[in-house]
């Protein structure tokens, strides 16, 4: 078995190399005209592989069509530096889109586990700015992973074939040996996620310099809501930080924290234009999460609003030159909940290995274990085994969706909160989480029920979905077994 994984490792390594060459290629003269547009889909399908990787690249011969938001989505990337489309656009379209399937499956009959497609990295918790909310202030920022540390991760990870590092904090730029840890990994791509505060001239020409680096620049909608959680003047310095990254061809991507006070902002046309004008090419929307300093209830998007959101995010992607995901509403997407290193994993800055960057618990520390070991921990097993945690992928969470599960698998495999007050997820807040998730239950399975045939359609070509809901003890009744407390609570 060794051999043959040997032998897969040394052929997935050799078709990235060719499918990002191919990529490169084309992205070099794809925005010039119509012509070359359909060079880059015939690049793109000629790496494809699987039934579900000829749907994206269906999917993407339509987004981009003439007069379609794809076609001009595609031809800005003639704006960014030659750097940039060679190393993390056409990185990101051979890692995200392309993969091997062989390899993966290689990976996973022998380990029982396909490598993430992105790991998550925080080499540190500090920051200067003090959000409102953000869970980085409950970690001691005394504590950070060490250079070797944060290189070793990225090796055994690219050894499984993970290339997407999402650097996150804390604010990433504030540790000193990144920009040099990534200049070591040009076949990797690293989405930092950043306040963008320190984004000067200079750091700007090194981002673009080394040219596999996408600034996600953290932003809450307007003025005044920005300012009023990042503090007076950020909202200013984003605009410059985005102007000067913008100028010299990089990749710029916004991430928005969606709450109960700003959906209509971060979804409105104004808003995605603004994005747009300032050189954003794709964006996060993420929820808030009850995890970090003095955890709201109230500021989580309600049922009502979680759709609100969903159809937003939907509306920009098919009228706006702008890849933009929903974290939750586009679970479909990904076959459900990424957690539990069946898609990403979690490592913070004291090295302990958590299921999600919002699940701050742990059994392993990188710095005790190989990451390969601790991927396959009866911990992360124990959650791998119970996904999709139900059939409306509308409602992928564990936390707050289902969080009986969380609960569950916490507590029988002995998980560690991470830091002072993250057991509240699984004590103090279960109450109001399972009123919340039944609302969302009420909203949203209608939904999932009456308006998503796609969904069902690119779900049936996803292999490993079909594996996982097919496989003995369903994963809905297992996850059915985790919640039972629900019943009891709401």
């Amino acid at each position: 078995m060794p051999e043959q994984s040997a032998v897969a490792k040394a052929r997935e390594r050799r078709d990235y190399e060719r499918t990002a060459s191919i990529i490169s290629g084309a992205l070099t003269v794809v925005g010039s005209s119509d012509l070359a547009m359909k060079g880059l889909m015939a690049a793109v399908k000629r790496t494809a592989k699987s039934d579900q990787q000829n749907m994206i690249v269906d999917w993407l011969k339509q987004y981009t069509a003439p007069g379609n938001p794809g076609n001009t989505f595609f031809k800005n990337i003639r704006h960014l530096h030659p750097n940039v489309r060679k190393r993390f656009v056409a990185g990101m379209m051979a890692n995200f889109f392309m993969r091997d399937p062989e390899y993966t499956e290689s990976l996973l009959q022998e380990k029982g586990i396909s490598s993430p497609t992105a790991i998550l990295i925080s080499p540190s918790m500090s920051c200067n700015l003090q959000c409102v909310g953000c869970y980085a202030s409950e970690y001691d920022f005394e504590d950070q992973l060490t250079e070797e540390e944060v290189e070793s991760i990225i090796t055994q990870g690219e050894a499984i074939g993970s290339r997407v590092f999402v650097m996150l904090g804390g604010e990433p730029f504030v540790y000193k040996p990144l920009l040099d840890i990534i200049e070591r990994h040009p076949q990797s791509v690293f989405m930092v996620f950043t306040n963008a505060t320190m984004i000067n001239d200079r750091l700007a020409d090194r981002i673009v310099e080394l040219g596999n680096i996408c600034p996600t620049i953290s932003i809450e909608g307007t003025k005044e809501q920005t300012d009023a959680r990042r503090g007076a003047g950020t909202y200013d310095r984003i605009m410059a930080a985005m102007d000067r990254l913008r100028e010299r061809g990089a990749m710029i991507a916004f991430s928005a924290t969606a709450t109960s006070q700003n959906i209509a902002e971060i979804t409105s046309d104004e808003f995605a234009d603004l994005m747009v004008e300032k050189g954003c090419f794709y964006g996060w929307y993420f929820s808030y999460m009850p995890v970090g300093r003095e955890p709201d209830l109230t500021l989580m998007p309600g049922p009502e609003q979680r759709d609100q959101l969903r159809r937003g995010v939907m509306h920009i992607r098919n009228t706006r030159p702008l890849l933009v995901a929903d974290f939750w509403g586009d679970g479909t997407l990904t076959g459900g909940c990424l957690s539990g290193g069946r898609k990403y994993i979690h490592i913070n800055n004291k090295g302990d290995v958590e299921p999600c960057i919002f699940a701050h618990f742990a059994v392993d520390n990188i710095k005790d274990k190989p990451l390969l070991d601790c991927l396959t921990s009866d911990f992360f097993k124990d959650l791998r085994r119970m996904q999709p945690f139900g059939k409306n992928l509308l409602r992928p969470c564990p936390i707050i969706d289902h969080p009986g599960v969380l609960k569950r698998a916490v507590e029988r495999n002995g998980a560690y909160p991470t830091h002072d007050g993250a057991a509240e997820l699984i004590t103090d807040l279960q109450p109001g989480l399972h009123k919340y998730a039944q609302g969302v239950k009420d909203v949203l399975n209608p939904i999932w029920e009456n308006e998503m045939d796609w969904a069902h359609k690119w779900l049936e070509a996803d292999p490993e979905y079909q594996r996982r809901k097919q496989r003995p003890g369903d994963a809905s009744q297992l996850a059915d077994e985790a919640g039972e407390a629900e019943k009891a609570v709401v």
